[in-house]
């Protein structure tokens, strides 16, 4: 597509600009491909409509808004492209390219509220049923589903530990999450047997293969720390192994040990410790309280509730 003239430059060269500051800023390979198709889907819109300059009005802009509904695309990605679009005419006006933001009242379409999935306790229950523990492989399965569950830790701050990590005696995990936030997290018995049984055969796997020790609890075959992808595969193994549902994420056992802890009268503030919540708005999020449960609770607790056998 031939680029327009826009006030001395292309609208081309405005976009080129932008990524380039953008890759100068540090953003990942990953972000910068995902703006570069978005603002591609833009320029592609601003050529069919034949804009001369980036300097247009906001109804203009919501055209285009309006054009990603009607060609299919899903809410989310019709999001993330808005807020490309966004950053894009936010840089223009900063940068002294626009006399104005056209931009600034640009809004994302509705989307419907999705609660995160999450496993019922039978069904979380059915999920840790494995058998007994033969080799590393087994093992190391055992002992990250039972992690995830009783702990709640992101896949990437379970697979982030080291062994000095682990206080075995105290049974809590020592944990560092988002921002460099280090937290402290219980685990129960059940959960540190399975712990320790995994590095037995951790210990096993380096010494057959010579392997010199390592700082992380979670290895691969070659001795080399685990990675998120991994886990994720061993859990959709795992998911399909039983009856429980195939399409659950180990974030979902995440969602699970909060819901869970919840319904069995746990603090909300607590489990947002145990989470690592800087907001309790978030970890509200993350708990799937049942109906019966809470209203069990809120006639035990409520000063005005009719008490059973009262």
């Amino acid at each position: 597509m031939d680029p327009l003239p826009a006030a001395g430059a292309t609208l081309g060269e405005a976009l080129q600009a932008f990524h380039l500051e953008q890759r100068a800023r540090g953003v990942s390979p990953h972000t910068a491909r995902a703006q570069r198709g978005d603002l591609d889907k833009l320029r592609v819109h601003a050529a069919d409509a034949r804009w001369t300059s980036w300097d247009v009005k906001p109804r203009t802009l919501r055209a285009f808004a309006l054009e990603l509904g009607q060609r299919g695309l899903d809410p989310a990605s019709q999001a993330r492209i808005l807020s490309t679009v966004r950053a894009f005419f936010r840089w223009l006006f900063e940068t002294g390219r626009l006399p104005a933001n056209p931009a600034s009242g640009l809004r994302n379409p509705k989307q419907a509220a999705r609660l995160p999935a999450f496993l019922t306790e039978g069904e979380s229950a059915d999920l840790l049923a494995l058998p007994a523990a033969v080799d590393f492989p087994t093992a190391r399965l055992q002992a990250l589903l039972e992690l995830l569950y009783a702990s709640g830790l992101r896949v990437s701050e379970l697979v982030g530990l080291d062994l000095q990590d682990l206080l075995l005696a105290e049974r809590t995990l020592r944990v560092m999450g988002k921002g460099r936030k280090e937290r402290l997290v219980p685990f129960h018995e059940d959960a540190g047997r399975i712990l320790e049984v995994y590095l037995d055969h951790r210990r096993a796997l380096l010494a057959e293969k010579g392997l010199p020790p390592g700082p992380a609890v979670f290895l691969n075959q070659q001795g080399g720390r685990l990675t998120p992808t991994s886990v994720r595969t061993f859990l959709q193994k795992a998911l399909q192994d039983t009856a429980v549902r195939s399409r659950i994420s180990p974030h979902a056992l995440r969602h699970s040990f909060a819901t869970h802890l919840l319904n069995r009268g746990m603090d909300l503030r607590a489990i947002q410790e145990l989470l690592g919540h800087a907001s309790l708005s978030t970890t509200q999020r993350y708990t799937h309280v049942d109906l019966e449960q809470l209203s069990k609770t809120y006639d035990s607790a409520h000063p005005r509730a009719r008490k059973s056998g009262g």
